[in-house]
Parts: structure tokens; sequence; C-alpha cells
């Protein structure tokens, strides 16, 4: 049901886009019958008891797997003559059934078992290999581990059994998910950005399937026209719109939003609790199932990958940051004395350069350097060059080398900064490029970094700041803590490489 309850600052008047959502739901006809087609009877359901109904559908699949692979292990003579011992047939149960694990769901789509069939198959088959590693390494002291290698033998002489019980099991926990889902439980409502003919199919389609666990509840567009399902709201207004309405997945069709205004409203939403789908251009030329990851009724739905700021292992990059720098700071203390006793006794003036800089959600901090140019004051707006003359003697060696941003080591570790991120920037500068190059304040989703994926690429300093643009959104939107550890890696060939 849309919520409207957020208002603007003390006041406690609604905000623009809250009256914006208001107005439509209480003057426009077609949502006016919004609450009865965003919750029909059999999905008024309290959200908390349809989730965690979904829950308990999915840990009772979990447990069937279990159940289908202990039984014919516990009921075999192996058991019973002592060639298998109980506690390798429970850590047999645990490895194959977190191997298993992610063969029930993709995101909310439950599989079905014949579409989930040679993936289970090779899992199984693979259970008793990692199951016999993991016997062998705790018990090494067998030396080769002769009686657990007749263990794993015997599992798998049990395993023509084990197949058959698995897929009976899923077909009743797959016939459990969808019976719990055609009463209205383990649903998420949906709402489609595009009401034009490829948004009509995809509403059709999920409602349709309800095994894709998205429910549609209403279009967002441009469009006036009279559709399906209420319009409530235009592209411009959706972060505000999720905002108000709760809702946690939205679709992207075509509409009357170009490219370019798509990729903005979406990552304006990036603060959202939201999972977006997007129908690929020209998918009627072929784009396989395996290459998107989902498909209902022939339609390919791609998952946009959530931006680092909402991902569930965020704390982790943090947690990175914080032991990561305190040892370099550590290592590098002899380094950074000896950095400071040159500036100190080479020019006149602080050791550390400090200046305000913008951050995550563009919030000023002051970032810390080895001061290597003389005292000024127009370092705020003014762009330095490598020949610039103010360099001193002491800063034509750490520039190049980039030791002169040592000491950013204590903005990580204050929270100002993350080892890895776009580079901040001059708020005189922010605010230029800003009204300048398109998509420029979306680098602020994220903790600025010492090192990013623009500079590894060698666009750093005096370089085309459209393409550090690019290379920094599209780090953002493909973060992981993988790619946080090459790009550390990556920056220790390119220190005294050459810019672009």
């Amino acid at each position: 049901m849309l919520r409207i309850h957020e208002s603007d600052g003390a006041s406690g008047e609604p905000s623009p886009a809250s009256r914006r959502v208001a107005e439509l739901v209480e003057f426009s006809p077609s949502v006016q019958s919004a609450n009865a087609l965003i919750n029909p009877p059999e999905r008024s359901l309290p959200e908390r008891d349809r989730r965690a109904t979904g829950r308990l559908v999915r840990d009772i699949g979990h447990l069937i797997d279990a159940a289908a692979v202990a039984i014919p292990l516990l009921l075999s003579s192996f058991v019973e003559d002592s060639v298998i011992s109980i506690p390798v047939v429970l850590l047999f149960v645990v490895v194959t059934t977190g191997l298993l694990w992610p063969t029930h769901r993709r995101g909310l789509h439950v599989i079905s078992p014949g579409e989930a069939l040679s993936s289970v198959v090779v899992r199984l088959a693979l259970a008793p290999v990692v199951t016999w590693a993991l016997l062998m390494t705790v018990r090494w002291s067998d030396g080769l581990g002769v009686s657990r290698f007749i263990d794993v033998v015997a599992i798998l002489q049990i395993m023509i059994f084990t197949v058959p019980l698995v897929l009976i099991g899923r077909l009743i926990s797959y016939g459990l998910s969808r019976r719990a889902r055609s009463k209205g439980y383990d649903l998420e409502e949906t709402l489609i950005l595009g009401s034009g003919p490829t948004g009509l199919e995809i509403a059709q389609a999920l409602t349709d399937n309800p095994e894709f666990g998205l429910v549609p509840c209403g279009f967002i567009d441009g469009f006036e026209d009279d559709t399906m399902l209420p319009l409530v709201g235009r592209p411009g207004d959706l972060p505000e719109i999720l905002k108000e309405t709760g809702i946690h997945n939205v679709v992207i069709a075509f509409g009357a939003s170009s490219e370019r205004e798509l990729v903005s409203i979406v990552r304006r939403c990036h603060d959202c609790d939201v999972s977006f789908f997007v129908v690929p251009r020209l998918f009627e030329l072929g784009i396989s199932k395996s290459e998107v990851g989902h498909e209902v009724d022939g339609l390919p739905l791609v998952k946009v990958q959530s931006v680092c700021t909402s991902s569930s292992i965020w704390p982790a990059k943090r947690a990175f940051d914080l032991v990561t720098s305190g040892l370099l700071m550590l290592l590098m203390m002899p380094v950074f004395l000896a950095c400071a006793l040159a500036v100190k006794l080479t020019s006149s003036g602080p050791i550390f350069f400090k200046q305000v800089r913008i951050g995550i959600g563009g919030m000023p901090f002051e970032i810390l350097k080895f001061r290597t140019m003389t005292v000024n004051d127009d370092s705020s707006t003014q762009w330095s060059v490598d020949d610039d003359v103010r360099v001193t003697a002491v800063g034509k060696l750490l520039r190049p080398s980039h030791l002169d941003e040592l000491p950013q080591l204590l903005n990580v570790l204050r929270g100002d900064m993350s080892l890895v991120g776009p580079r901040p920037e001059r708020p005189h500068f922010v605010e230029q490029f800003s009204g300048e190059i398109d998509g420029y304040e979306h680098r602020h989703r994220v903790p600025v970094g010492i090192t990013g994926w623009a500079q590894v690429n060698g666009f750093w300093g005096d370089t085309s700041m459209e393409t550090r643009i690019r290379l920094d959104n599209r780090y953002i939107e493909n973060w992981s803590i993988w790619r946080d550890l090459v790009i550390a890696f990556r920056t220790f060939p390119t220190l005294f490489g050459k810019r672009r």
C-alpha cells in the first residue's frame, strides 16, 4: 500500500516529492484504485508475515535436502557395520547441503527441479570429493587416510540411492514454494518503469509466474495512457516513490525516458533498499538465459548489481581499510618520518598540507598530504600541473612517487576515506564539474579513496576528467572486495608510471 509520511525538515511539512506522490494517489483516477491493485485480497498479507513464511519454506527445502542425503547413509549396512562412522556421515550431510544450497533459488526466483537438475547432480558428485579433502585436512596424522578413503568409497556406492531422493525432495520443496506464493506469501511488490508494450508484457508475465517472486503493482512512466496497473508517478520521482511506498523491486522496461535519464535515475536510488531488473534492448535477437540470469515467459531480465553502499558485505570493506591502513602505517613509519623530516628541513612552512575535499554524500572533510609546494593561498581553486614553479625540491621527489599521499592513511583510519575509491576533489571543482560533466555527482555514492580504478588505468592529475568519471562510476557499479584487492595490487606498478 502506498504510504505517505515523509516530511521536509523540522517544519513537519510534506516534502515536494511526498506531495507529488500524494497528489497522484489522491487525484489520479488510475491511482485511486492502487490499493486494490497493489494489495489484492490474496496478497494483502502483512509484509512481515509474507517474508517469515518465505524464510520458513526455504528452510524446509534445505532440511529436505539434508534428510534426502542422510537417510540412505543412516539406513545402510555400512553405518551399522562401522564402515562409515557417524561423524563422517554428519560431515557429508553438512557439505552436501551446503553445496546444494544455491540451487534452490536465484534471488527471488524459485528454481524448478528440471532447471536445477544438472547443477544438483554435479554438486552431489562433488560432495564426496570435498568431504574426503576435509577429512584429509583434519586427520592428516592418519598418513594417507586409508580408513577415511574407505568411508568415502562407501558413500559413493550409496549415491545411486541419494540422487533420486534429493530430486523427489526438490519436487516437494518446489511444490511448497509454489503453494505458498499462490496464497500470497513469499512475494515482493514490484514497480515497472515503462508502461509501453514491453512493460505490459513484463507485468503480465510476472503475474502469470508467481514462482519468480515479483508481483507487479504499478507503472512509472511519463505517459498518461490507461494501463492494467496504476501509473504511480514519473521516472524522475522514483527515489521518492520507493521511500514512500517501501517497495524493494523495480523492473526497467522500455518507456518514455532515455537511457541517459534512466542511468541517472537508477544512480539516485543508491541509498534505497531496492533491486533493479532490466529488460535488455534488442532481446528479440536472441540473448540467451545463461547470459542474463533470469527469464520469465521468454522475456529476459538482467539483475543490476547493487552499488557497494547497499552491499551486505560493505562492512568488510571498512574492516579491510582499518586493518590494512594500520599495518601500512607501521611498516611505512620510517619512510613517513623521513618524508616529514625532509619537508621540514628544506622549506619553510608546515609539514602537512591540509585541504578541504568532498567525500561520500557530498560531505566535506580535511585531507592530509606532505606539503610539496611553497605556502600559497590559491590551492583551493588553482589546478596544479607537473611544471608548477611552486613545487619544492623535495616535492619533485614526493609527488611523482605519490609518497606525499602517505598521510592519507590517517584519513582512512579516521573514516574520512577508504583505501580504494574515487579520488576526492576540492569543493570549487566539484561544483564546476558537476555542472559540466554528466555523472560527476554520482561519484559521491561511496567513500573516496587513496587510489582507484581511474588511477590504476593512468587517469590522474592533469588527464581527461570525463574518462576518470566514467571509470569511477564503473568501479562503483561493479564493486567487490576482490576488485578492491586487484586495484590495490595494480597501484604499486603505477606509482612511477606515466599518466594518460
